[in-house]
């Protein structure tokens, strides 16, 4: 009986551990009234990575540091799908 119960342990843990990597922590939003316009600020672990601007008129759009060094990069959004970066990678320079 032991054994059975040691066996079904090691076989359930795999699972919790998966299951623990896919939770991924809810970002920390903080809103801040600027005036003419609102923004929401995206944090994970401290980390500033988004800014929603949303102006008293026009569209809303986003402000992504896309390579972690703080330069924001403007995303527009002008569907219901999820804008997507594209990579700028240096291939060749010459």
């Amino acid at each position: 009986m032991l054994r059975t119960i040691f066996f079904s342990i090691l076989l359930v843990l795999p699972a919790l551990q998966a299951q623990a990597e896919n939770q991924q922590p809810e970002p920390e939003i903080t809103i801040r009234d600027g005036g003419d316009r609102t923004l929401y600020e995206y944090r994970a672990n401290g980390v500033l990575y988004a800014i929603k601007v949303r102006p008293k008129a026009g569209p809303e759009y986003y402000l992504v540091d896309v390579n972690g060094n703080g330069n924001y990069v403007r995303l527009d959004k002008v569907s219901d799908k999820k804008p997507f970066l594209i990579p700028q990678w240096v291939l060749l320079r010459w």
